[in-house]
């Protein structure tokens, strides 16, 4: 009883209404804790891996091997898998079946894998590490989405300079094609990438004619379906240790000897390069706006206000591009995407009553989540020194602020990045709180606070969406002579099949987290083994099932007469009602020996 049990919990998460919206997702928590599946609420945990499993191992500077759970980035293909870059130094990616979330296998890659990004008309996910190169290194590796054991037809090398790490930033995109776009730290270069051929095809030299003496390179991107536009972050270099330098103090990494050119002249001076000159006197180059189609930087949005500008990001539909100050998160800007080949142009400045508490000069803000669903158009956004969440309406003329209470209490903790990850199709959304081992899961309908974890490490958080599942039930209608996608009666019928307090199976063995959560109930047997791979994997074939069924019941109930329609919009008649009736049973069955 307990396994249809589970399979009851799993098949009602993810085939809820929540206003007028159905959704099939879940969230997932990549961290020292393993990998953990919840509902989208946080109210219950469907699954978890134990780091053991998905974790490796990697040797410390003084020899000794301790497993390490860094995950540096997560992505789903939306069909069958989960992707993750689990440790530094360790050339694995983990794969999990998006189903069941079993753990495929590990699969070997580039050095460092870091960040991670599919494109879905090719199927594929394409790996950008950030290792060391050297002459025969792979800077970037092409996985397929629909078979990951496949050999990687080709490796790509962005540079042979043996020095620099391949670290950096990559764009992909349905409307790109087969064009790609990366960065590489400290290179002053925007690569162009051939997917098909798996090769650079230009490099951009965004430097320009005369570039800035200072300009170090360039690292963080947007990309903007909107107009095709690029917006990439410029790095500078800084002197530092003496009264004549840039900055008096060279900060806690030092300094270093580096080269500038200054009037033709190459001149060797103290100082740093990078993110740790960001915010600084010489950081006044900011966002780039590079239009592919001319090939031509078209404009730079050098401060947001009078701070200078952090990473850009740009809103799933590419009308806005949102650009943080580094002030300690006081100042936003949202830029508005105009035509192809003309500058973005400013729609809204924004202040946000964050604490700024020795961070005044820093950036407080690495992600944010944007969320255009039904009637809502919503940017949310969490600073890491504060306790707060802001919720920005794009809606309103104003673009009108509410926040969000994580704790009520002062912010005492170092500053260190939140995610956000808004669950898709639901009202939810996620924030990380690494310093704290906490997560929070917050309502913007309601704009209220409902889960706190504690003693979690949320380093990653990762919306994940079966798409396949409805995808098989608008397949199967149209097969079946429906119109679009599957009908409002075939929905109703899913949802109302798989319901949690209608579930024939449903015994109450399973409990809920509560509102204040220090770590939920995994599924299992009564000698506590897990038996979380074998509910989900049949809760899996029971979505298929009940998928078919429900259009085939569907189909009965809205089919129409060749010769007179009579039965169009009618109720069924008592033979068509039991085969719906039977359609349906075949696809719940009521108990498991």
């Amino acid at each position: 009883m307990q396994l249809f049990a589970a399979l009851a919990l799993f098949v009602s998460g993810v085939t809820a209404q929540q206003g007028g919206r159905r959704h099939n997702a879940h969230l997932w928590m990549f961290g020292a804790n393993g990998v953990k599946i919840f509902t989208p609420d946080g109210a219950t945990e469907v699954k978890t891996i134990a780091p053991e499993k998905v974790c490796k191992e990697t040797t410390n500077d003084d020899g000794s091997i301790r497993v390490r759970c860094d995950f540096s980035d997560v992505v789903s293909d939306g069909r069958k898998y989960v992707w993750a870059a689990v440790a530094r130094g360790v050339p694995m990616i983990d794969i999990f079946r998006i189903d069941t979330g079993d753990l495929v296998g590990s699969f070997a890659t580039c050095g460092s894998p870091g960040q991670l990004d599919y494109h879905p008309l090719r199927e594929e996910v394409w790996v950008h590490c950030s290792a060391f190169s050297n002459t025969t290194a792979s800077h970037m590796d092409v996985f397929s989405a629909v078979s990951p054991a496949a050999s990687i037809p080709a490796t790509i090398s962005l540079h042979d300079n043996t020095a620099l790490r391949s670290n950096g930033k990559l764009t992909v995109a349905a409307e790109l094609g087969d064009v790609a776009y990366s960065t590489v730290n400290g290179q002053p270069y925007l690569y162009k990438i051939d997917m098909a051929q798996r090769s650079v095809m230009e490099q951009y030299d965004m430097g320009g004619a005369e570039p800035n003496p200072k300009f170090f390179g360039v690292y963080d991107m947007a990309y903007s379906p909107k107009n095709g536009h690029i917006f990439v972050r410029a790095e500078v270099c800084c002197t530092c240790g003496s009264d004549e330098s840039d900055t008096l103090e060279c900060g806690r990494y030092g300094a270093s000897n580096i080269t500038l050119t200054i009037d033709g002249t190459d001149v060797v001076e103290e100082g740093q390069c990078g993110r740790h000159c960001r915010g600084g006197p010489t950081d006044t180059i900011g966002v780039m706006e590079f239009d592919p189609a001319t090939e031509k930087v078209i404009g730079q949005h050098s401060f947001v206000g009078s701070a200078p500008v952090n990473a850009p990001f740009a809103s799933p539909d590419g009308e806005h591009i949102i650009l943080f100050g580094m002030n300690g998160g006081k100042t936003v800007e949202i830029l508005k995407a105009g035509s192809s080949g003309f500058k973005s142009s400013l729609e809204a400045t924004i202040t946000l009553d964050f604490n700024t508490t020795n961070v005044e000069e820093y950036n407080v803000f690495d992600d944010f989540a944007y969320i255009q669903q039904g009637d809502m158009n919503l940017f949310v956004v969490s600073s890491s020194s504060d306790y707060k969440v802001a919720i920005v309406d794009m809606n309103s003329p104003n673009k009108d602020v509410s926040y969000v209470i994580l704790k009520n209490m002062p912010y005492v903790d170092r500053s260190r990045s939140r995610q956000v990850e808004h669950v898709e199709g639901t009202d939810y959304v996620w924030v990380g709180g690494r310093e704290q081992d906490e997560a929070y899961v917050i309502n913007v309908a309601t704009k209220q606070l409902i889960r706190t974890f504690t003693e979690v490490d949320a380093r990653k958080l990762l919306s994940v969406t079966h798409h396949a599942f409805f995808d098989q039930a608008s397949d199967f209608g149209s097969y079946l002579g429906q119109t679009g996608p599957a009908s409002s009666a075939t929905v109703e019928t899913i949802e109302a099949s798989t319901s949690e307090d209608t579930a024939p199976w449903r015994d109450g063995s399973l409990s809920s987290a509560s509102g204040s959560t220090s770590s939920a109930k995994s599924l299992t047997d009564d000698d506590g083994s897990p038996n979380s791979n074998d509910a989900l994997s049949i809760a899996a074939l029971a979505l298929s099932c009940v998928a078919i069924a429900a259009v085939l019941a569907s189909f009965l109930a809205n089919k129409k007469d060749p010769a007179s329609g009579a039965n169009k919009g009618l109720p069924l008649t008592s033979h068509e009602a039991d085969d719906a009736s039977l359609a349906v049973s075949l696809a719940v069955p009521p108990s498991v020996n």
